[in-house]
């Protein structure tokens, strides 16, 4: 049975800290590869392996790229780029009617989290939504990937990792998970499409 192990914030919904750092980095002409990595790999993935709050991270990123927003001001700017990427819930549905088991897999905050599970109502769509944060292990992590494969009983060779970003998939492809890299609906149709014609 074809296992898809699939991104939330970035794929299922869109408007995450990509969006975010680029407005922090056009605002203040900024470098946005610096900028990222502050507040994504530096705060917010401390925040989400339980090392800070969500709100520190906010306020320790608005302090050290020297922002005019408070941390809030900015937690706030960020909640407002996302919002729900509707064709893949339909690819999911499709997918299901392939006979594909679906598990939604996120890295972030609980907070963050459980505010957008709730206001999509994402559990009408996706029964299994985990949340690295409740694991203790980064969501990009050889462990974090042999966990799924082990809970849900599922090889490397019938799993597929989609994401939308390309770091998340060093070690999944060192287990021989394939991964597909988001980057919009219909590309994501296709390529899933082919994959799950080998089943």
């Amino acid at each position: 049975m074809p296992f898809i192990i699939l991104d939330l914030f970035g794929v299922i919904t869109i408007g995450s800290y990509k969006e975010t750092c680029e407005w922090i980095a056009k605002k203040y002409q900024l470098d946005y590869d610096a900028v990222y990595q502050v507040v994504y790999h530096k705060y917010f993935t401390a925040a989400t392996m339980g090392k800070m709050t969500e709100a520190q991270s906010f306020s320790l990123a608005a302090k050290e790229l020297k922002l005019n927003e408070t941390g809030a001001e900015l937690r706030k700017i960020h909640i407002s780029f996302q919002k729900l990427n509707k064709p893949i819930t339909k690819l999911a549905q499709d997918w299901k009617n392939k006979n594909a088991e679906i598990v939604v897999f996120s890295k972030n905050t609980p907070r963050q989290f459980n505010e957008v599970v709730s206001l999509y109502r994402l559990n009408r769509y996706f029964p299994v939504i985990i949340n690295s944060y409740n694991l203790g292990l980064e969501k990009k992590s050889k462990e974090a990937m042999e966990y799924l494969l082990k809970r849900f009983g599922h090889s490397p060779a019938e799993t597929l990792l989609i994401d939308d970003q390309d770091y998340n998939f060093v070690n999944a492809k060192k287990i021989g998970i394939e991964t597909i890299l988001y980057q919009s609906p219909a590309q994501l149709k296709r390529e899933v499409r082919s994959w799950l014609n080998k089943f």
